[in-house]
């Protein structure tokens, strides 16, 4: 089992997910899903939180959850897709772990995603056009805050798990 955590970061429907649950398995480590903690211990979806209370508050909620999982040892944490856009739960995130940055196209993205309604940021208009406009905003923070990246497109979760194994043993050596 590996000591520090790997965080992987990436856009919604990159498959943080889907690629952490086999990641998790392969290195002998807990899964967390950041988002599903949350919607656990809110009682509600995300997108419910996001209706009822802002997205301030989720979040807060973010935060809170990432200050817990900077003192884990041994865990693939599957973040939101905006975790990165705060600087402070990077840092917390990296405290204890190495960030993978799940890189994808806005088309692999869409095609993962194109019908799922539970990504509020996403809800009405083109869905595809607001893939490319946030993954653009947001990319230059991916880059600036992880500390290793894996491009994934076009790519299986089998195929994305094993070229994400071959870069961490690349990593320590």
């Amino acid at each position: 089992m590996r000591k520090e955590n790997i965080v992987l970061v990436g856009f919604m429907g990159c498959g943080k997910t889907t690629i952490g649950k086999k990641l998790a398995r392969a290195n002998d480590c807990v899964f967390i899903d950041m988002d599903d903690e949350i919607e656990k211990r809110a009682g509600m979806k995300i997108t419910d939180i996001f209706e009822k209370y802002g997205e301030a508050e989720f979040r807060k909620m973010e935060t809170e959850l990432c200050e817990e999982l900077s003192v884990r040892q041994g865990c693939v944490i599957a973040t939101g897709g905006g975790v990165i856009k705060s600087e402070k739960n990077m840092e917390l995130l990296k405290k204890n772990g190495i960030v993978l940055y799940i890189k994808a196209s806005p088309e692999h993205i869409y095609n993962n995603i194109r019908g799922d309604k539970s990504r509020p940021l996403l809800n009405g208009g083109n869905k595809m056009k607001k893939i490319r406009d946030m993954m653009e905003e947001r990319r230059p923070l991916y880059e600036e805050r992880s500390d290793v990246e894996a491009d994934i497109t076009g790519m299986k979760s089998s195929e994305a798990v094993g070229l994400i194994m071959d870069i961490l043993r690349e990593m320590e050596k």
